[in-house]
């Protein structure tokens, strides 16, 4: 199997004890063998394994877009089947969470957990300066101003990293023009010319230009962020709730004082705060000359079994995928709150980049850098839509 888990990472804790498990059963006649590829280099060597028929028998993959590449190619395993003989394993998981993970009406990957993208805040920094959590992008700039004025970065924000900044504008987008705009790309029938993206460049160039980002921003990866967030040298952070076993960890020293939102509303914006961001965010998918099926089918039952879903939500704080009531003596309460939150979830959309497609996605991900680096947003979705063009055979 292929992972892109660090080991420093409390998750990879737990799917080590799922594989230990799995390799301790007696009634199955295989065994994993697991390998972390982290960052970068995880796509590039599943790829090349794959298209020279050495790939693993089972990987991670991201939703929708990225899913969709090696489904089309018949590279992954339907799981329809599985899904027929064991239709409990199937009615487990909570509404939506395979969605993202189908193509032409077949599932192809189960998630082990579900993300979303929120804004995080410091209790501490909001109490001091006798803020409150902004429910409205005007109450965000009258933050903003308060904060600048004393000295204290609103965002642990960076683009070094191109989706990190990125996700944000995604969020500022379906504020700004709902859901109607991204859906049209997405099913190839948009403009990146809409007034709804045109704006959010805008907006992303006034907040930088309020102060709102630390000053190095463009010099800032997403771990240099959570680092900035953790240390309490920033009032806010704009991420996955991937993060939250990393912001509440032993070296957080504002673990005890997070809190979570919905992003904020925009005035005459189309969106609703009660739509989110986000996907399942790791996907196990069966590689289709998989040398044992039945037992990678056994193994994806392992790590979406109430078991391993109730540790993952527990000791990792994650959210589960699977319908499952946590204990809120051992559940992070910073997952409890953000759960809350998502509970009145009307919608979910998926990151560009995932969406999209790694091609057209990362494109984006650069217009935005280029965008907060000092282009004209006009001029930057104007070269995005001429690059999407092309590359769909517009």
């Amino acid at each position: 199997m292929y992972d892109w888990m660090k080991e420093s990472n409390p998750i990879t804790g737990i799917y080590s004890d799922v594989v230990d498990e799995f390799n301790a059963r007696t009634d199955l006649n295989a065994l994993i063998s697991v390998h972390h590829i982290p960052g970068t280099p995880y796509y590039s060597k599943l790829n090349a394994g794959i298209a020279a028929n050495r790939g693993p028998d089972i990987f991670m993959s991201h939703a929708a877009g990225v899913l969709e590449k090696y489904a089309a190619a018949e590279r992954l395993l339907s799981l329809d089947n599985a899904f027929a003989k064991d239709p409990e394993w199937k009615a487990s998981f909570n509404p939506g969470v395979l969605d993202l993970l189908s193509y032409a009406d077949e599932t192809y990957a189960v998630p082990s957990s579900f993300a979303v993208v929120a804004l995080f805040y410091n209790k501490q920094i909001f109490k001091h300066y006798n803020l409150t959590p902004p429910r409205t992008y005007d109450e965000l700039l009258s933050v903003i101003r308060i904060l600048t004025k004393n000295k204290v970065t609103p965002f642990a924000f960076g683009a070094k990293t191109p989706w990190t900044a990125a996700q944000f504008t995604e969020m500022v987008a379906n504020r700004i023009g709902g859901n109607e705009p991204y859906d049209a790309i997405m099913e190839g029938r948009g403009s990146w010319l809409h007034p709804s993206f045109i704006e959010t460049g805008h907006v992303m160039q006034e907040l930088r230009d309020l102060g709102a980002f630390p000053k190095q921003f463009l010099e800032l990866d997403n771990v240099a962020v959570n680092l900035m967030f953790k240390q309490g040298q920033a009032a806010m952070l704009v991420t996955g709730s991937w993060a939250i076993n990393q912001l509440i960890a032993e070296d957080s020293e504002i673990k005890d004082s997070i809190g979570v939102i919905q992003f904020p509303a925009f005035t005459n914006g189309k969106g609703d705060v009660d739509t989110w961001l986000g996907q399942t965010s790791v996907n196990f998918a069966i590689n289709a000359e998989a040398k044992d099926k039945s037992a990678a089918i056994e193994l994806l039952k392992m790590f979406t079994s109430e078991k391993y879903q109730r540790r993952i939500a527990e000791k990792g704080g994650d959210i589960p995928v699977i319908k499952l009531e946590l204990d809120p003596e051992r559940t992070p309460l910073l997952t409890q709150e953000l759960q809350k939150k998502i509970s009145n979830m009307k919608r979910l959309f998926i990151f560009y980049d995932v969406g999209l497609g790694t091609v057209i996605g990362d494109e984006y991900n650069q217009t935005i850098q280029a965008i907060l680096a000092g282009k004209k947003p006009e001029e930057a979705f104007a070269n995005l839509e001429i690059f999407t063009n092309l590359h769909r055979g517009n």
